[in-house]
């Protein structure tokens, strides 16, 4: 029951907010917080006070939570949290930042709060629908959901651009989730021709009596790979992720990275874990092929990127084609932990930069300059964070990136190494021209610095926290420990 209250709570409270946004709209502030705060201690106490982590009606299991599931779900309540409470302090900055750069109304640049403020949670709790989703016609529905509850999000800020971009992002998801449909289909039929008939119950096609027909399931394969792909922001079905990331807010764009990739992933990985035994070296050879193409592409990109928030979404393409390699040659105990430290360190990027858009007013590389001397503590996050998130130790992604390197034929793991040097080039490159040197062309009027940098603490306790965890995996992985 307690997995029903899971995904049901939040979807009640974004009703709740929507309607009392109308008349209270300080208290539909007040109640993302606390929807979060909710829905994070009840998903403390499911994962470590409650025995059966599963719901079956009818016979069958509807929800259930496995390793993977937990790691995930655990990374998508956190982050929700810290996006709720991000927003409230962030969002009267907003106003007032348009209040100065444009005079009048400042509500009138934005979508209506309430709409804004009640799309969180609905895209909190259909994302946990995903985490907890047991039979693959729920998955797929869910995996839609998302969809539709974060596209209003993108259009926060109701301009042109954002708009083009929305209907961008619903247009290429929806069709990438129609592959991901027909995949599963497919998978129904390689099931049937084998004389089972166990539906899309996962636990039934998990079962070791079942058996799929290889033949239908490498085609099923490869339409999950480009359906659910398109969500996880694979190359080359991509294209919406830059473009969605740089429009959104920045509160926004953490969640999309920070937890709806990870959703994306665990739906290949459902069905990864059900291919044949003859097939695992063509799901392997397939997963490796994006994967590497993903980090190629992200590399090409983030060198000589000229948008801060662009640099981050192709890293967020980098790091899930990192994700599949690491599933392919390490296996799901090294993935968990890489998906946990990208998701803290691109939260907390993804909502400085937040920060940074507020007191310049601008997505520039080039304008930005010499932020140590105006903004200290966005300049130390953000520095900080950059290091991070390409893997400079101790980073829980250098304990991650360093297994595969290590593990991966010597081939794949020249390349590996050779790409991630190039986008820690660009990527460092880029953050010491913004927070180093002379003044750029932005100006940061100082109101607006005082505001960006009371807005320091959430990213920051997300850089600490991703700073422990590589420490702690340091420490676990380090082979003296074991002498």
């Amino acid at each position: 029951m307690s997995l029903i209250i899971l995904f049901a709570l939040p979807l009640v409270m974004a009703a709740v907010i929507f309607f009392t946004g109308k008349k209270f709209p300080a208290l539909a502030r007040v109640l993302l917080p606390l929807s979060a705060l909710a829905h994070f201690a009840l998903t403390a106490w499911t994962l470590f006070h409650t025995p059966d982590l599963e719901w079956s009606c009818g016979g069958h299991i509807w929800l259930k939570l496995d390793t993977a599931g937990c790691w995930i779900l655990f990374i998508t309540s956190l982050l929700f949290l810290a996006v709720a409470a991000q927003t409230y302090f962030w969002l009267p900055a907003e106003y007032e930042a348009a209040a100065l750069r444009h005079g009048g109304d400042p509500r009138q640049h934005f979508m209506p709060e309430r709409i804004f403020l009640a799309c969180i949670p609905a895209f909190a709790g259909t994302m946990t629908l995903v985490v907890t989703s047991w039979n693959l016609g729920l998955l797929w529905v869910a995996v839609e959901a998302t969809t539709l509850c974060s596209a209003p999000l993108i259009l926060f800020h109701r301009s042109s651009q954002a708009l083009e971009v929305m209907w961008k992002y619903l247009l290429i998801c929806s069709v990438g989730i129609a592959f991901a449909l027909f995949g599963t289909m497919l998978l129904g039929v390689a099931v049937r021709s084998s004389g089972n008939a166990p539906g899309w119950w996962y636990a039934l096609l998990s079962a070791k009596e079942t058996v799929i027909e290889p033949a239908w399931f490498k085609a099923a394969w490869i339409f999950i790979l480009a359906g659910y792909g398109t969500k996880m922001g694979l190359v080359p079905f991509h294209a919406w992720l830059p473009d969605a990331h740089s429009e959104a807010p920045g509160t926004v764009s953490a969640m999309l990275s920070g937890s709806l990739l990870n959703c994306s992933l665990l739906g290949i990985l459902r069905f990864y874990r059900l291919a044949p035994e003859s097939l695992l070296p063509f799901c392997k050879t397939l997963l490796a092929v994006l994967g590497l193409l993903s980090l190629l592409i992200a590399a090409l990109f983030i060198i000589r990127q000229g948008d801060f928030k662009r640099m981050l979404a192709y890293s967020s393409v980098e790091h899930m084609g990192i994700a599949t390699l690491i599933l392919v040659f390490c296996g799901e105990e090294i993935m968990l932990p890489h998906l946990l430290g990208h998701s803290f360190i691109k939260m907390a990027l993804f909502l400085t930069a937040g920060n940074l858009l507020l007191a310049y007013g601008s997505r520039s590389i080039a304008g930005i300059g010499g932020m140590l001397g105006e903004l200290r503590r966005n300049a130390v996050i953000w520095t900080g964070g950059i290091l991070l998130i390409c893997g400079a130790p101790p980073s829980p992604l250098f304990v991650t990136e360093f297994s595969l390197i290590a593990t991966a034929p010597a081939w794949v793991g020249i390349i590996v190494a050779v790409l991630l040097f190039a986008i820690f080039a660009g990527m460092t490159m880029a953050a010491l021209r913004m927070t180093m040197g002379e003044k750029g062309t932005l100006q940061c009027p100082e109101i607006l610095a005082k505001r960006a940098e009371k807005l320091w603490l959430v990213p920051g306790v997300m850089i600490l926290a991703a700073t422990l965890l590589g420490l702690y995996l340091l420490w676990a992985f380090n082979p003296i420990w074991s002498l």
